[in-house]
């Protein structure tokens, strides 16, 4: 690495001191209080991203849909082995293995104005 690339790249690592802070225990709730994940609908997302399909896992909480969290777990180059993967994946990932937790639209509560 040249004296150039050297100097520029300890600058960024200093400028990152001055910008980047630590978070509050409260910015952590939500991985301390997770017992809100044993009533979770888990719902599986396939996307192309790159060439590639990727597997996510999305854990929705059935009182309130709008408190989940995203996971992505894989990603295939075949759509239906993608696909594959994402159903076993949800079934092995979900509290109900019959998948009988579910969320709707309709719980959202949007304003379509």
């Amino acid at each position: 690495m040249d004296k150039a690339a050297y100097t520029n790249m300890l600058a960024g690592l200093n400028s990152l001191y001055f910008s980047e802070r630590k978070g509050n225990l409260t910015d952590f709730r939500l991985y301390y209080d997770d017992l809100w994940l044993a009533d979770t609908a888990v719902i599986e997302n396939l996307h192309l991203y790159r060439g590639e399909w990727e597997v996510e896992l999305i854990f929705a909480y059935i009182a309130n849909p709008l408190k989940f969290i995203k996971r992505r777990i894989t990603s295939h180059s075949c759509p239906k082995r993608a696909a594959q993967q994402a159903h076993y994946m949800r079934r092995l990932a979900a509290k109900d293995q019959r998948g009988t937790l579910s969320v709707s639209a309709s719980q959202l509560n949007t304003c379509l104005n």
